[in-house]
């Protein structure tokens, strides 16, 4: 599944960026293959991953190469062929599970190791238990959402009646079912459970239920638009609300404001970044794959020092990045918590120990 990031105002940048373009060669012979959608209709995001890791290899003086998956698995195998001649030390990138899938065969051929920024697919994973694929991943499990949401849950509402409400598109249906077998197993279920009709301008039914109800703290699996309506109506009729919701209160805000007080449970590659006028330089995907980058650079150098292979540098090695220390496990996932608590401040998210 491709989520869309926050705060797309790069996407007049990306585009102005080239599209391919050889690599340039270093002194040490280090060359980070970008592996993006470049064109079609997920080119600003496979942009966002292009300047992302650009801007990592130009810090660290090394080569970078572009190559364009389409999201599409003829763009995947045409990956391998630009960044085999490239001669790609590694390959940072890929948005969408086709390209990668085809990509991947022949990458690990060429003993060339992928770093996975943006593919959540469970089934990646079996590529590299079954195929001895040279995958290690950034991008969080398919299941990422669902284990954050309901260990808040867990913690902060274990005697707390809740609602759970959802706005019956396959998406959300999908999500709260997850979500619901995640909290039964936990001995943990929802007082009520609600779906509501999207992109209505007034969602006073819902509202009247869940006051009805009783229930004051309330998980929403919808769209952050669709969140900020009902909790207007709510606080119009004088029903508090204790309001939680998943990666979606933090994609771009359309329509009515969050209220102060929200708490999205959200990857901090989405969310943690510094307040301003401008967009972040590390937008999106930018960011994700620049520690992608990072960790790539550090690997090769150190198997270059050390004689050693790069599988066995990234499998057992931890490295200095700038989202922190990042290691990753013995199924290639990596060793880190990107999702977390984050406040709605009435401005912007922040992580919960931030006030």
């Amino acid at each position: 599944m491709i989520r869309t990031p926050p705060r797309l105002a790069l996407a007049i940048v990306l585009a102005a960026a080239p599209l391919a373009g050889a690599a340039a060669q270093t002194a040490d012979g280090i060359v980070v293959g970008i592996a993006a959608p470049l064109t079609g209709p997920s080119d600003i995001l496979g942009r966002q991953i292009a300047v992302g890791a650009e801007r990592a290899s130009s810090a660290a003086g090394v080569g970078a190469a572009r190559a364009d998956t389409g999201c599409t698995t003829e763009g995947g195998r045409e990956a391998v062929a630009a960044l085999t001649e490239a001669r790609a030390t590694l390959a940072v990138g890929f948005l969408c599970a086709v390209a990668l899938e085809a990509a991947l065969p022949g990458l690990t051929a060429a003993g060339i190791p992928v770093i996975d920024v943006g593919v959540r697919a469970t089934r990646i994973q079996r590529h590299r238990e079954k195929d001895g694929a040279l995958l290690w991943r950034l991008a969080p499990a398919a299941d990422a959402e669902v284990v954050a949401l309901s260990a808040f849950v867990r913690e902060h509402w274990p005697d707390s009646p809740f609602a759970m409400v959802e706005d019956g598109s396959p998406q959300s249906r999908d999500l709260a079912d997850k979500l619901r077998q995640a909290l039964d197993e936990s001995g943990l279920r929802a007082s009520v459970t609600d779906t509501y009709r999207p992109a209505e301008e007034k969602q006073f039914p819902l509202v009247r239920r869940l006051r009805q109800s009783g229930v004051m703290r309330v998980l929403f699996l919808g769209a952050r638009s669709d969140t900020a309506i009902i909790l207007r109506d709510a606080a119009e009729i004088g029903l508090s609300i204790e309001a939680v919701g998943g990666e979606s209160l933090v994609d771009a805000a359309d329509g009515a404001t969050l209220p102060a007080g929200v708490t999205a449970v959200a990857s901090g590659f989405d969310v943690d970044w510094t307040p301003s006028e401008t967009a972040p330089e590390d937008e999106g995907y930018a960011r994700v794959a620049r520690v992608g980058a990072e960790i790539a650079i550090e690997a090769a150098r150190r198997a270059s020092a050390e004689g050693r292979t790069l599988a066995d540098v990234l499998n057992v090695e931890t490295f200095v990045t700038s989202a922190g220390l990042v290691r990753f496990r013995g199924d290639g996932s990596a060793d880190i918590v990107p999702f977390r608590p984050y406040r709605w401040d009435g401005t912007r998210f922040l992580a919960q120990t931030q006030g």
